[in-house]
């Protein structure tokens, strides 16, 4: 092998004994419950996409439209600019997010690690739950700040650390819904919090858009002592992008100062699909309420089978287990009764303890919950024995 190329070969050939060498595999969706992977029909818990609108016929009718009228992208030799019809739909955003103001970025890393690294200088300290996103964490990590992590859902030791701290800017960093576990934070605890302590407020909200809060705009939305909302239209809005909803002042701060000096230019069928789901999303209360039920059903019949699950009924759940080579067992059970979950998760304050997560949607029939538990309850049986 030529010798440029040799230690990226060695680490490559080291992560691959290690079982840790990430690879893309290919699929083909067939509906928001089964995939089409390795020739084989699927049952799948791997989407977040909840409300199955990935595939809904108004999002691609509007998509098509703005296609159409815009093209595919709306190039521009100037970073400043922007169509129009972006602007409209971030006001309309912003509105329904009750926000001052909204910008859109092509993901939810980028909204966070871009918004974090931008707004901390040297006399910032943020305040990150252990347990969130590590976009949010990366952020922080390229900025100028100071960072202060606290252990997950322990307001006790982060009232510590508030006290403690010593910069003039403090901002508190949560997720709403944790991603690695499903548990939900305690939004207001940490607004009394950051109210005691003159601090900003920064929350993740991109597990609860769309399933939960008033008419399904997540849990902060109605809360105004949340200073800044991050989110993604990846997951229950099933299209592309993720959004930062602030006050003016923060949003015209980042576009001036941002390190990354990122195009705020989206390709306009996105456009056209975001503005069909922000439409559809109040409208959906019914399949909120079917989403529920069944997550509820789930928690439930995972509980008696020995697992500790957090009581929040959101379409995210985690299960902890003891060890990798556990974690491994199950996925091959489950694959074997053609069963897809989602990945092999952990974070610090667990001491790598691996989770499994699985993710339900609006598709998923009572039936499929059924078949899911009970490969998951043989395969405890043969454990045992």
């Amino acid at each position: 092998m030529n010798i440029k190329y040799a230690s990226y070969a060695d680490s490559v050939s080291v992560m691959e004994k290690e079982n840790r060498l990430r690879k893309l595999k290919p699929m083909i969706p067939i509906n928001g419950a089964f995939i089409l992977f390795e020739d084989q029909k699927m049952l799948s818990f791997c989407s977040h996409d909840y409300l199955g609108l990935a595939d809904n016929p108004e999002l691609k009718k509007n998509a098509i439209k703005y296609l159409l009228q815009h093209g595919i992208t709306a190039s521009s030799e100037s970073r400043d600019l922007y169509l129009s019809c972006q602007q409209e739909l971030e006001t309309k955003l912003s509105a329904m997010l009750k926000r001052e103001t909204a910008l859109f970025f092509p993901s939810r890393f980028e909204a966070n690690s871009i918004t974090l690294s931008t707004l901390g200088h040297d006399d910032v300290t943020f305040f990150i739950d252990e347990c969130c996103h590590y976009s949010l964490l990366k952020g922080a990590k390229n900025s100028n700040g100071h960072i202060q992590r606290y252990p997950n859902g322990r307001l006790d030791r982060l009232e510590h650390f508030l006290e403690d701290a010593t910069t003039k800017t403090k901002i508190i960093v949560t997720e709403s819904v944790f991603s690695l576990t499903g548990a939900v934070s305690n939004l207001h605890t940490l607004i009394e919090l950051a109210e005691h302590f003159d601090a900003l407020l920064f929350v993740d909200d991109s597990h609860a858009l769309g399933i939960a809060g008033a008419e399904g705009m997540g849990l902060a939305a109605p809360l105004y002592e949340v200073d800044i909302i991050t989110g993604s239209f990846s997951k229950a809005c099933g299209a592309y992008g993720g959004y930062v909803a602030c006050s003016k002042t923060i949003r015209d701060y980042l576009i001036t100062l941002s390190p990354i000096q990122t195009s705020y230019l989206f390709p306009p069928p996105i456009i056209g699909a975001i503005e069909a789901v922000l439409d559809l999303i109040p409208q959906m209360e019914g399949e909120r309420k079917q989403l529920e039920q069944r997550c509820h059903w789930l928690r439930e019949a995972l509980r008696e089978i020995g697992f500790e699950i957090p009581r929040a009924n959101i379409p995210l759940l985690s299960l902890l287990f003891q060890s990798a080579d556990e974690v491994d067992s199950l996925r091959r059970a489950l694959k074997e009764e053609q069963i897809l979950v989602g990945p092999t998760r952990s974070f610090e304050g667990e001491k790598a303890s691996p989770r499994l997560n699985i993710a339900l949607n609006v598709c998923h029939m009572p039936d499929h919950l059924t078949r899911l538990v009970e490969t998951i309850k043989n395969w405890q049986m043969k454990k045992v024995h």
